[in-house]
């Protein structure tokens, strides 16, 4: 008995430690957690703060956080003609961009990850390769072939490079969310009775469906805040909001209010999609890797 009193007395010692040490770590965990969502947050709320800005307050030594909020920016923005034409090639380039980079997409990345053919992995990591090509050096062919065939200055002509810059990336991505689909599913489907394509839009479509929407949100992202493609390829009437934005960028000023209104604009189209599909493209993005 007294050999094992002291360890007995160390008990609620030992315990106190551990409760400490996990305390410790939680504390640990949402300090980390709560830095990262102000480095996060800090960019938006400076962006929508700034758009309810006077010019003058954008000159104020040091940065004013209390200021006399104003909509004229917007009112500005929204009334000019030009914005609204931009904001609508915008949103039709990039939806129509981001439906066709899923249709063939998913067609071809299934037909990689499911039939059974011996270039297969090869042309997935060629795939993956015409993506790792900088955009910068396919401008020039992209200009001279849209030129040659008449696509320059037009929606569907920009459309197109935005779908084939897009789908090597999507192929890829959703190679791996069919790789996870056990084959007895698509194959007791089959005994069932249904086709091909029965199978492809009735079994595996709804079983990937994060992975569609994380696939379908990151091409929507990135062809809504392309610049150069938008810049060389499109005209003055058919440009989108990152090359109208650049138009507040003058040699000698910027017109800071102007530019923070429709930066503030186009953020909320984004924020309204992630919202209304953040279940699946939180599934969609610890998803989907590839097998190996």
């Amino acid at each position: 008995m007294d050999v094992l009193q002291p360890a007995v007395r160390d008990q609620p010692r030992r315990r106190a430690a551990t409760n400490w040490t996990e305390l410790a770590w939680e504390v640990l965990k949402y300090s980390l957690v709560v830095v990262v969502l102000i480095s996060l947050l800090t960019p938006i709320y400076w962006i929508f703060s700034s758009s309810l800005k006077l010019e003058r307050d954008f000159f104020v030594s040091p940065p004013a956080f209390l200021f006399e909020p104003t909509l004229v920016n917007y009112e500005r923005a929204l009334s000019d003609l030009q914005f609204l034409s931009y904001l609508t090639n915008s949103l039709i380039v990039s939806g129509a961009t981001t439906l066709t980079v899923l249709v063939i997409g998913s067609l071809a990345a299934h037909a990689l990850a499911r039939y059974d053919f011996g270039a297969a992995k090869w042309i997935a990591i060629a795939i993956l390769s015409a993506r790792l090509v900088p955009g910068a050096t396919m401008i020039m062919p992209y200009y001279v072939l849209f030129r040659w065939y008449g696509l320059v200055n037009t929606l569907p002509g920009l459309v197109l490079a935005y779908v084939g810059f897009s789908l090597p990336f999507a192929c890829w991505l959703l190679y791996g969310f069919f790789l996870e689909i056990p084959s007895d599913v698509e194959d007791s489907a089959r005994i069932d009775g249904c086709n091909d394509f029965d199978v492809f839009w009735r079994i595996v479509l709804p079983l990937t469906r994060p992975g569609l929407a994380a696939t379908a949100i990151l091409v929507f992202l990135g062809t809504w805040n392309e610049f150069l493609f938008a810049l060389v390829l499109a005209g003055r009437d058919t440009r989108t909001l990152p090359v109208y934005l650049a138009t507040f960028i003058s040699e000698r000023t910027v017109f800071w209010g102007s530019l923070f209104a429709v930066a503030s604009v186009m953020v909320i189209p984004c924020l309204i999609l992630v919202l209304c599909v953040q279940r699946s493209l939180v599934r969609g993005l610890t998803a989907g890797a590839v097998k190996g």
